[in-house]
């Protein structure tokens, strides 16, 4: 009997891990081996029996093909399958679904009455997932179908059959063996699926199946054989949206589906065998769209559309949109009102209420030149590169591009661009609300600040468009403007029982991705806790799928494209470089690195057979001794990441302490050191204390701090190194990579090694940003490891002065040389620009005046950012100025360090 041996039959040769407990499985034997007199005698039971059955499976499914979390409800474990890249034939996915459907209205649907036809439909689909099971994790034969026949009377004589079943159930279960897939068994089982799928394609009416599915999860009503006008001459009611199979043309012709809401025509779909590609069969939905006639028992939509009486056009064959099949998959869409945009592919159809509202949005040409014809921009985004960035976003967005990438150095204002872009989105009518995507809290915290605290007059953003923050899962029909966390919009979209908060396809036609290059850093920039809890390759795929997921242009902000950025968003249409913000005089330089080198790091470390170290354990966050099997030897870039070197530490921490550090100078500026983990911060921080107490000069015991996840308010304590004159010195791992504006911060101290350009970069941001209250001219790199010599060959973040020593005043002296002998001075010209951006960053508002006037300028700050574009004639002609900035002096004198 087919359930019986889909369950329990030891041809799944011992591999059965089921993860119910053991008291149930004799109440399943026991309802199993009467599952074909259940079928005949009461066919509602035999549908819970075999819903138990699909549930059981998919546990043990994701089990052995180690896609984790099994607890999750059944629709989520099936959607997991269906997006995995193991490749799960769509047959059995559907069966699988069907079996749940019809399991869970049996068991909750009162009015539900179950024949049984319906459990001879199910036992069929059971047998297809039971053979699919078999064929893909074991080697054995599986036998043909069966028809039940009532074994009511057979089965009194079978009691010792169940008891030795329910003896190999008990095996089982006290035997189960440790389950792991090679990358071969991965491979043989994807091979299997594929060519199981092409022996079991869906049929026709499986596939419309399929498409109601889909159909009525967007909140149209959907069922081919009920709600058809060919068969049963169904029309569109008021106060209902639905989905009419089989719409009648006058040509005798029939569309697949006719969407209405109310007796509003909005849509045709076309609906395709599931193994058919569709990314090109537009034309013939296209002609059903011209050939619909003018009624009185129906609403056609009024607007230009040419030939097309309908304006939205579907093509679906029931397949969930994968990247790797695009052309046979997900729901393509074209809108007959923007003519020229070609059709693209969405995850689900448009609700109802989303193509309501893109009847009512402004008609993007109109709105596009409306964008084009205004030149006032927020002032609190007004610098000439972000108006610059702006423009390009909004070329990019006339031209229809879907994916755009804005690249701006860290520290020049990218959120402030954001806000600013989506003023005029709103105020055009170009957008109808944003969502703005983050990877963490605190930077979504961030930037719902700055929503709340930039103006246009006297009102807020937020308060002009509304806002709704992390903390709020669904927009309101006034809200414009809405901010999530990548992680929330996927447990949102994904992995979510209550459809009530979960998006529609078309509920923002605008995302906003900041930091986007998040997610694909080789050294994944995350804290500890995190860092256990991160899977990349997922983290990818879902980030991108959120992405994907929404009928909408997405744009993605970084300091720093990695490929994979660019793969999802292109090049960037606009960048403005860190080099080119400091000679803007927008940013602030750095020197050249002071390295400590210490014996250690030069000569490494070697340990001999036998000999016992610490060593970090990640699982259980301790310290372990152990004996080391065979000699081994570490150099400097496995400090503290690989072996704890406290000798090495010590020498670090006692050199900064005792020549560059000091936690009561206000205007020195603060200290950001990167460690290797949450436990070496420790280690840093104590050092760093006993440093500065054995040199005579104890500090505040709160001017040292260690932020990282594991601290109780790491929010908080950000906000008090930002604010308040303690912390002054920070010890972190990752926390502090990106998002987070501490303008003071005047030296960076690595302690570790990352292999990522882009999480180096992030690092180096912390520091670039200006600081007029300390008369902020650069920041100083310290390295104790080597990352500089080692990222210096791929790093976008050169520093402009390549030498500090050549000041404004080396340059006076060197004209010659460099200005007037050499055939090209145009690297010249660029580093003393940097030199006199340096000199005028510390000049107090006493000297920069000084300098105006004698100097005849407006804006000494516009005069400096000019100076590196200036042809060589123009340049020259600044001399007279350059002599004078020299002969105004500094505030106070400066603490130059030495290299060493």
């Amino acid at each position: 009997m087919n359930i019986y041996v889909c369950i329990f039959d030891v041809r799944m040769i011992g591999m059965s891990n089921f993860n119910t407990a053991d008291k149930n499985y004799h109440e399943y034997a026991k309802l199993a081996s009467s599952a074909e007199s259940l079928i005949f005698s009461d066919p509602r039971s035999s549908l819970t029996v075999f819903g138990t059955f699909g549930e059981q499976l998919t546990r043990e499914i994701m089990h052995l093909d180690g896609l984790g979390d099994w607890e999750l409800n059944q629709k989520a474990r099936i959607d997991k399958m269906r997006y995995s890249e193991n490749g799960y034939p769509d047959a059995v996915l559907l069966a699988l679904g069907e079996i749940r459907r019809k399991r869970n209205r049996a068991t909750h649907d009162n009015q539900f009455i179950a024949t049984k036809g319906d459990a001879l439909k199910i036992d069929q689909k059971a047998y297809l997932v039971w053979k699919w099971f078999l064929e893909s994790f074991s080697l054995n034969d599986v036998p043909e179908y069966v028809t039940p026949v009532d074994q009511r009377n057979i089965l009194k004589s079978q009691a010792d059959k169940i008891k030795v079943l329910e003896e190999k159930i008990k095996q089982l279960q006290e035997n189960r063996p440790q389950i792991t897939i090679s990358a071969e068994e991965r491979t043989r089982r994807r091979k299997v699926n594929v060519q199981f799928a092409k022996k079991h394609p869906l049929n026709e009416e499986e596939t419309r199946q399929l498409i109601d599915s889909q159909l009525r999860n967007a909140g149209w009503e959907a069922d081919t054989p009920r709600l058809n006008n060919w068969k049963h001459q169904t029309e569109p009611q008021k106060g209902h949206s639905m989905a009419i199979a089989e719409w009648v043309l006058p040509n005798g012709q029939r569309a697949d589906y006719a969407l209405f809401k109310g007796l509003d025509f909005y849509g045709i779909v076309e609906a395709k065998r599931w193994d058919q590609d569709i990314a090109g069969q537009m034309a013939q939905p296209k002609e059903y769209a011209k050939e619909v006639p003018f009624r009185s028992d129906y609403h056609l939509i009024g607007q230009e559309m040419g030939d097309y009486k309908v304006p939205f056009i579907y093509a679906a064959n029931g397949r969930p949109y994968l990247e790797q099949y695009k052309e046979k998959s997900g729901i393509w869409f074209w809108d007959a009102r923007n003519s020229k945009e070609n059709a693209y592919a969405l995850e689900e159809f448009h609700t109802p209420e989303d193509l309501a509202l893109k009847l009512t949005a402004k008609n993007k040409d109109e709105a596009n030149k409306d964008l084009a014809d205004d030149e006032d921009y927020p002032q609190f985004a007004a610098r000439p590169y972000q108006l610059d960035a702006i423009q390009s976003l909004e070329n990019a967005i006339k031209d229809g591009k879907k994916r755009i990438l804005l690249a701006m150095a860290t520290g020049t204002g990218k959120t402030r661009t954001a806000i600013s872009l989506m003023y005029r989105l709103l105020k055009h009518k170009r957008a109808r609300r944003i969502l703005y995507l983050v990877d963490r809290n605190s930077l979504g915290r961030q930037t719902a600040n700055a929503i709340k605290d930039n103006k246009i007059g006297t009102m807020s953003i937020s308060s002009i468009y509304g806002l709704k923050e992390l903390s709020d899962k669904v927009p309101d029909a006034s809200t414009k403007i809405q901010i999530a966390t990548v992680q929330g919009m996927i447990k949102r979209l994904f992995f979510n029982d209550d459809n009530s908060e979960k998006p529609s396809v078309g509920q923002y036609d605008f995302i906003i991705v900041d930091e986007a290059h998040r997610g694909y850093a080789e050294d994944r920039g995350l804290s500890d806790q995190e860092y256990e809890n991160y899977d990349q390759e997922e983290y990818v795929s879902q980030y991108r799928r959120v992405v994907d997921y929404f009928d909408a242009t997405a744009i993605g902000m970084t300091a720093t494209p990695a490929l994979q950025t660019t793969e999802i968003f292109g090049n960037p249409v606009y960048s403005y470089s860190y080099q080119q913000a400091v000679l803007d005089v927008y940013l602030v330089d750095h020197d050249a690195p002071v390295i400590i080198q210490t014996k250690l790091a030069k000569e490494g470390i070697h340990f001999k057979k036998g000999t016992e170290v610490d060593v970090f354990n990640q699982d259980e966050k301790t310290i372990d001794k152990e004996k080391l099997p065979d000699n081994m030897n570490f150099d400097v870039k496995d400090f503290n990441h690989r072996v704890i070197t406290p000798s090495f530490n010590k020498v670090v921490c006692d050199e900064l302490v005792r020549n560059y550090l000091d936690p009561t100078d206000r205007d020195a500026g603060k200290t950001l050191i990167f460690a290797a983990t949450d436990e070496h911060a420790d280690i840093v921080v104590d050092l760093l204390k006993k440093a500065f107490k054995d040199d005579g000069r104890p500090v505040d015991d709160d001017a040292i701090e260690k932020i990282t996840g594991s601290i109780r308010h790491p929010n908080q304590e950000i906000r008090n190194f930002k604010n308040e004159d303690y912390p002054n010195i920070v010890v972190t791992v990752d926390l502090l990579t990106t998002g987070v504006d501490v303008p003071a911060i005047t030296n960076i101290v690595f302690l570790r090694r990352v292999q990522s350009r882009i999480l180096y970069e992030q690092m180096l941001g912390r520091a670039t940003r200006l600081c007029p209250e300390i008369h902020k001219d650069k920041f100083r790199i310290f390295d104790a490891v080597g990352i500089y010599d080692a990222m210096n060959k791929v790093t976008n973040m050169k520093p402009v002065v390549q030498n500090p020593g050549h000041n404004v005043n080396y340059f006076l002296h060197h004209k010659e040389d460099y200005f007037e002998i050499a055939e090209d001075s145009h690297q010249y010209q660029v580093d003393m620009a940097g030199a006199v951006e340096r000199k005028i960053k510390r000049l107090d508002d006493q000297g920069r005046n000084k300098f105006e006037r004698l100097a005849e300028i407006q804006s000494v700050d516009e005069w400096a950012g000019k100076l590196s574009k200036m042809s060589k004639a123009d340049f020259m002609k600044q001399w007279p100025k350059f002599e004078q900035l020299y002969q105004v002096h500094p505030a106070k004198k400066q603490f130059i360090a030495n290299e060493r």
